[in-house]
C-alpha cells in the first residue's frame, strides 16, 4: 500500500462532501501518476488555500477516464478517477492545519523548512504525489484520531488565508 496527494479547493472540497464521497478525479495530464496508484492504495486529502489536512480515501480498482460531470456542471476537468472509500472524511473545522507544530515537526517535507517560506510546498502543489510511507502513516493515524477525540481548529478570516 502507498500515499498519494488528493488535493481539494474549497470549491471542490465542498462538491465533494456533498456527494456520495465514492469517486475522486484528476485532471486528464496526471493519467501517467494515476497509472502507479493500486487498489488499496491511499489518497490523503488536503484543502489548498485553507492549508488542513481533510479526509483519507482508500483506492478501490484501478483509474478508469470518465467525461460525466461530477465536480463542475460543464467540461469537468476531473476525467482521470478512482472509485474510493472514505476511511476518514472531515469537516472543515475538524480538519488540521498542516502548521499545527506537532504535524510541522514531524512530516519529512515540512520539519526542516520555515512555515513562512515556500519551500516545503512541493509536495502539495499538485495531486497524486507520492508520500513517504511514514507522512501517509502519521497522516492516517492522526485524521483518524479526529474522529474519536476531536480538536476543533476553528475556522476564521486568517486561517482560510494559507
Amino acid at each position: 500500500m502507498a500515499f498519494y496527494t488528493n488535493l481539494f479547493s474549497p470549491g471542490t472540497y465542498e462538491t465533494f462532501s456533498r456527494s456520495d464521497r465514492g469517486i475522486s478525479g484528476f485532471r486528464r495530464h496526471q493519467e501517467a501518476w494515476a497509472k502507479k496508484v493500486k487498489d488499496g492504495d491511499k489518497f490523503v486529502c488536503y484543502m489548498t488555500r485553507l492549508g488542513r489536512w481533510v479526509g483519507i480515501l482508500q483506492v478501490e480498482g484501478t483509474y478508469f477516464i470518465d467525461q460525466t460531470p461530477i465536480y463542475h456542471p460543464d467540461n469537468d476537468p476531473f476525467v482521470v478517477r478512482f472509485k474510493v472509500k472514505p476511511v476518514v472524511w472531515l469537516d472543515k473545522q475538524l480538519a488540521v492545519p498542516i502548521r499545527d507544530k506537532a504535524v510541522w515537526d514531524t512530516l519529512s517535507f515540512t520539519k526542516l523548512s520555515s512555515p513562512d517560506t515556500s519551500t516545503w510546498t512541493g509536495k502539495l502543489r499538485i495531486s497524486l504525489n507520492h508520500l513517504d510511507d511514514s507522512d501517509g502513516t502519521f497522516l492516517e493515524q492522526l485524521l483518524s484520531k479526529q474522529l474519536t477525540a476531536p480538536t476543533d481548529y476553528p475556522v476564521t478570516r486568517r486561517s482560510s488565508a494559507g
